[in-house]
């Protein structure tokens, strides 16, 4: 191969540069971990800052001055926001209310941003619908604008600070470098997690040098990453539109599909995390976990404190609690307690506030109606659940049964099973038509003999179904260990040296040998990267 070649495949590699492809954690990540090191701990900020933007560019090319730009924006109206709950010479309620009108200033700029880049499209051919409707039909040229890496990640960020710099809880960084940084910081700019501005941001911007521990550990962490996002999700992805966008009318492909993306995401997702998560502590940053086994969750609302925390704990704090608490919101409660008693007041800001929460969860996710829907599919469930709660309990105390019975909780994981593969069916599915098809199908169609019959159209082999499953046992158990509080870790640490390097190199081969790699795969495209 001639330098010229050389160059121009390393310029396609790098325009793929993404957490499970080689580039990335064998050399994008090595060189940020040297420079670094190397350079002195003042300037050690500067480093990430120019690794996170370039690792950006990567992916988003010039979309990267939009990145700044809110940068830039948030820096200065946070700044502008302390500078008036600091400003004594006026009134304690005008300051409050100057206050509360420039931080609805920010964001409402961001907000406006956000759905400039991802929803304008969406919004233009829902008015032409409804125009249609009324008999004077609009036009709508379709943009197609490409969003900024991660926006929708780094936007709820953004409010964050600003919102807790409002509400005194942490002071505005007089550092363009360090908000810049905390907006783009390579290892969770692409799917998270949402951390808030104290969380991290002492270790972020401190410069430590990195320790053997924190390197070592971070490897493994993105190991394991490695082997759930390429060794299952890599490998079950073929198949998956086969499944969702095959002529399939047999309820058992449907069942199955539902299934198979469920694991996919799941692992794609997690294993993701894992690979950010295992980045950052590298450095010494420890960051928020956004995954707690959350197949083992009692219920729906349980599930949600386990899938995605990160996300969940951000709608909690930002849109749950203030409505909660609103004034409008509790005037209106006191009016249905007046009406319909204190039994149904009790549910009335919750509710409202949970509705609110899971149509925002459903809009974040993307300009489609499926995703709307699965926003409200999971508040009804959750509203079902928290009414018939205490009812169940009382009845699980009638017939003497405990809550952490074997068969109350096989019971729970059956029933939260199919209302998260249901969920994840519509989520999945193309349009909100093609999922109630499928779901129909269910109940109308079960058999599998379509599912058995069409196994090798799936774009899967039996090498593939092997890796798969075979690794799906492997996190299932590991998954057991860590719910039950099993010390892995402690385990993995006390074996003598040799044993422990030659856990970690059949950990690395296993990777290589049963990853999914090669034409018909793309490791690099992350299910949630596209939220």
């Amino acid at each position: 191969m001639n330098t010229g070649e050389f160059i121009n495949d390393l310029i396609l590699w790098w325009g793929d540069l993404s957490y499970s492809v080689w580039m990335y954690f064998a050399l994008f990540l090595p060189v940020t971990v040297i420079v670094y090191q190397l350079t002195a701990s003042r300037h050690r900020k500067l480093v990430l800052l120019g690794a996170s933007w370039i690792f950006f560019a990567s992916l988003s090319g010039w979309l990267l001055i939009v990145n700044i730009a809110e940068s830039v924006f948030v820096w200065k109206m946070a700044l502008e926001i302390e500078k008036i709950s600091k400003d004594k010479s006026i009134k304690r309620k005008e300051r409050a209310a100057k206050r509360n009108k420039t931080l609805a200033v920010g964001i409402v700029s961001l907000l406006l941003v956000l759905v400039g880049f991802k929803y304008l499209d969406f919004l233009g051919l829902n008015m032409v619908r409804i125009s249609e409707l009324f008999g004077h039909p609009l036009n709508w040229k379709l943009l197609n604008l490409l969003a900024p890496l991660g926006i929708s990640y780094y936007t709820l960020m953004a409010i964050s600070y600003l919102t807790d710099v409002a509400r005194e809880d942490i002071e505005a960084d007089k550092s363009l470098v360090n908000v810049a940084l905390y907006l783009s910081f390579f290892p969770k700019i692409v799917e998270g997690p949402i951390t808030r501005y104290g969380e991290d941001s002492k270790a972020l911007f401190a410069g430590n040098p990195i320790k053997y521990t924190d390197l070592t550990q971070g490897y493994q962490r993105i190991a394991w990453g490695l082997f759930k996002k390429i060794v299952i999700a890599d490998q079950l992805a073929p198949s998956i539109p086969a499944l969702f966008e095959g002529n399939y009318t047999d309820g058992g492909v449907a069942l199955y599909g539902a299934f198979a993306f469920t694991i996919q995401e799941y692992m794609d997702f997690s294993g993701s995390i894992d690979i950010v998560i295992g980045s950052a502590r590298i450095f010494g940053i420890r960051m928020a976990e956004n995954f707690t086994q959350p197949f083992f969750a009692k219920n729906a609302s349980d599930f949600w404190h386990r899938w995605h925390i990160t996300l969940g704990s951000f709608f909690r704090d930002y849109i749950f609690y203030p409505v909660s608490l609103a004034k409008p919101v509790m005037r209106f409660t006191k009016k249905v307690k007046n009406i319909a008693g204190q039994g149904v007041a009790h549910f009335t800001a919750p509710t409202i506030a949970l509705f609110l929460v899971w149509l925002s969860n459903g809009i974040w996710h993307g300009p489609r109606w499926t995703y709307i829907f699965y926003g409200m599919y999971y508040f009804v469930f959750i509203f079902i659940e928290n009414i018939l709660e205490e009812p169940f309990l009382a009845f699980l105390r009638k017939i003497h049964l405990r809550e952490d019975s074997a068969a109350v909780r096989v019971f729970r994981f059956i029933k939260l099973f199919f209302i998260i593969i249901i969920g994840e069916m519509f989520f999945r599915a193309q349009t909100m038509e093609a999922g109630i098809e499928m779901f129909k199908s269910i109940f109308t169609n079960l058999r599998f003999d379509m599912l058995l019959a069409n196994i090798g159209n799936l774009n899967m082999d039996f090498y593939a179904f092997v890796s798969v499953y075979a690794g799906l046992a492997v996190v299932i158990a590991v998954s057991i260990m860590k719910e039950t509080h099993f010390p892995i870790r402690a385990k993995l640490e006390s074996l003598p040296i040799p044993v422990r390097f030659a856990f970690w190199y059949v950990c690395i081969f296993v990777i290589i040998i049963f990853g999914a790699y090669g034409t018909g795969y793309s490791s690099e495209d992350l299910i949630y990267a596209q939220f």
